[in-house]
């Protein structure tokens, strides 16, 4: 029997809908989202820290990219 993943969904800055991945930023340590079929395309946590946020003035903070690709600003 196969199994069957039950993932979220985000809508993209363009309006279109992905199934999301948690994954977990390389420079401060907090969850963000990313597009199952596209990598680039993320939802970062912006003014959100976990509790192991190492880095208050990373850019998945500062300058969040919310339903945008990395090379967007």
């Amino acid at each position: 029997m196969s199994k069957v993943l039950n993932l979220s969904e985000r809508q993209d800055a363009e309006g279109s809908w992905h199934m999301v991945l948690k994954d977990v930023c390389g420079w401060c340590g907090c969850a963000y989202l990313v597009a199952e079929d596209d990598h680039d395309l993320v939802w970062e946590p912006g003014r959100h820290h976990d509790k192991q946020c190492s880095d208050d003035a990373c850019e998945c903070h500062t300058r969040a990219r919310v339903g945008k690709r990395h090379d967007e600003w």
